[in-house]
């Protein structure tokens, strides 16, 4: 193989009869306001050391100033079209500045023939019409929009493709910029002339196509890194023969943006999760993941099981099959996390709540490509993760290593099981996890000894104020009464109307004497779940230290559950007493709010657990 770099400037970069087409190596078009700004300073420092505004424009004084250096690019022709294999990201700002420039020579009269040269390096004449040199890849639309119409604008709301999003964003700041800076026709025709005539480029030129992974990772390594999932594109493209990579570069990137809509920074989350879900079976080979997994899958150890490497058959089946189908689950299961009405039902948003995105992880584990059981089995995996999740926290019982551990296992052990098998290994899981924490065989995981001391002092506030959430629209759902929506409940924490932890026992010495003053006793229990409650926040400072007495005012006005404690609301609330009557829970006002009281709520609250997450 030889390499033959070439020097090239804007006027021959845009002189070469045929288009550029952009590589499937090659990312998005994600250059921002930052990247345009540097390089339009540096181009105008350039410019502006040799120009004079006394001197007669001339391309051979134009010829004198410095040039500028705009680094190397690379292009492979493949069936007599040349391919962008590095470059595209200073190929496309290029093309806009060049648009603009087109636009703003168009306002001197004097400046005709210098605006129909530009144009040309736009857009080439071909017998068939105008082709846009960078036109190609679902490009030419904004190309074109933009040279018709110097101020076109898109709803960004409705454009998913992230190339022509940023195309039309930094068209804006482009205009702007040179809108300011070229404010005559002098200094207009200067900088154009030197702009295409000085600002240069070398063009590395890779003749063989096979050869082109390898430039294209040493590329990588050396310049502005590209993003995991970037580079396993090129890797998994490279091996498909051109003619046929349309096919499956267009299922890729209809996947890629969709879920680069969310947070691009979810498309490496989601590749790894996939390879996690599918392949893992330790807590080592978990986190080996954690880094360049594009690197780990073609290890020998993992080849063996992804079979990825120099496979081109398997490379193709993985797209339309694997990707195509996991892509779509995870995207569906990310979007549907922060709504509790999700066709999945409400648990992946009680997950979400809690910050454990790793249900995903199982969700992925279980489902089959277009599995038949697949609606079933993201609500009885979800449903069954806020059980763990929330037994293991109220019994005392949460370690997070050990936690993280634990779904490693579960991973493997429901991998593309049925859901009544899922159901079964699950619930023996959580009973074992349980066993383990305690230091004993647990029977049956809602056992009241594990669940009497539960409180404050074992449990963050971000996880109670979920628990609370959960009782109190369990009630609102059993009585029909209103109540405060779930997410204010469980993640506002703002002065005015969120959310804070009440103590009903306030720290004071006449609640201290109905524990004989015994200071780490009166701790213990007024920090247990049967002695808070949640309190908007200035109910909350209002309540702080007064008496039982006093704080029952102010809870007779405030949340289902905290009203339970007012002598009158249970009396005139009838589907309240028909609830506490159906589930034996007791609920009772309290004359003084002593052990026993506390007691008898906390017991309440069990049979609440043993009800809501059973």
């Amino acid at each position: 193989m030889s390499i033959l770099p070439q020097k090239r400037d804007i006027t021959a970069l845009f002189s070469t009869g045929k288009p550029y087409y952009i590589d499937f190596y090659q990312r998005d078009y994600k250059w921002k306001r930052e990247h345009i700004k540097k390089l339009l300073e540096d181009l105008f420092y350039r410019f502006n050391q040799d120009y004079r505004a006394d001197i007669d424009i001339k391309p051979e004084v134009i010829s004198k100033y410095d040039w500028y250096y705009l680094n190397t690019y690379v292009t492979n022709v493949y069936s007599g079209n040349s391919y962008i294999v590095d470059g595209q990201q200073r190929f496309t700002s290029l093309a806009l500045i060049l648009i603009k420039l087109y636009h703003l020579t168009q306002s001197y009269s004097g400046l005709k023939h210098l605006s129909e040269f530009i144009s040309d390096r736009v857009a080439g004449r071909t017998p068939t019409g105008r082709e846009y040199w960078m036109g190609q890849n679902g490009r030419k639309e904004v190309l074109e929009n933009l040279f018709n119409d110097d101020h076109a604008k898109i709803n960004y709301e409705t454009v998913t493709d992230l190339s022509v999003k940023n195309m039309y964003q930094n068209y804006g700041y482009i205009d702007q910029e040179l809108s300011s800076e070229l404010t005559d026709a002098h200094k207009l025709q200067a900088f154009s002339l030197w702009f295409l005539q000085n600002v240069m480029l070398v063009q590395i030129e890779i003749p063989e196509t096979k050869d082109v992974p390898m430039v294209f990772e040493v590329i990588n390594d050396r310049g502005e890194r590209l993003k995991p999932y970037e580079v396993l594109k090129g890797k998994l493209l490279g091996q498909i023969q051109k003619e046929e990579i349309d096919t499956y570069h267009s299922i890729w990137q209809e996947h890629i943006h969709t879920i680069q809509e969310i947070d691009e920074n979810l498309v490496d989350d989601f590749l790894r999760t996939f390879f996690r879900a599918k392949y893992v079976t330790t807590k080592a080979e978990y986190a080996e993941f954690d880094g360049d997994y594009h690197k780990i899958i073609y290890e020998p150890k993992w080849n063996k099981l992804i079979k990825l490497k120099q496979n081109a058959k398997q490379v193709k089946r993985f797209i339309t099959d694997d990707f195509h189908y996991y892509a779509d689950l995870y995207t569906r299961v990310i979007l549907g996390s922060p709504d509790i009405d999700s066709q999945y039902g409400p648990y992946l948003f009680f997950n979400d709540i809690n910050g454990q995105d790793r249900q995903v992880l199982l969700i992925l584990s279980a489902c089959n490509p277009n599995d038949d059981q697949e609606q079933e089995k993201i609500a009885t995996i979800t449903k069954l993760f806020d059980r763990h999740f929330s037994l293991l926290q109220l019994s005392n019982s949460y370690n997070s290593n050990d936690f993280t551990e634990s779904l490693i296992v579960l991973n493997e052990q429901i991998r593309g099981k049925s859901v009544d098998v899922i159901d079964h290994i699950y619930n023996q899981r959580i009973i074992s996890d349980i066993s383990t924490q305690r230091g004993m065989r647990v029977a049956d995981p809602y056992d009241w000894g594990l669940y009497k001391d539960t409180g404050k002092l074992n449990l963050g506030d971000k996880f109670i104020r979920y628990f609370f959430a959960r009782i109190e629209h369990f009630i609102a759902e059993h009585t029909k009464l209103p109540t405060d929506g779930f997410n204010n409940l469980a993640r506002n924490t703002g002065p005015v109307n969120g959310y804070h932890i009440e103590h009903i026992l306030g720290n004071n010495d006449e609640n201290r004497a109905l524990f004989d003053d015994d200071e780490e006793l009166f701790t213990r229990e007024r920090n247990k779940l049967g002695a808070l409650l949640l309190l908007r926040g200035r109910d909350n400072q209002a309540s702080s230290n007064e008496l039982y007495a006093e704080k029952v005012k102010t809870y007779a006005h405030s949340l289902l559950w905290n009203r339970t404690l007012h002598p009158d609301f249970k009396h005139k609330n009838k589907g309240l007493e028909e609830f506490d009557k159906a589930l034996d829970l007791g609920l009772s006002a309290y004359g003084t709010f002593d052990s026993n009281a506390l007691n008898a709520r906390q017991r309440i609250l069990w049979k609440l657990i043993r009800i809501i997450w059973q």
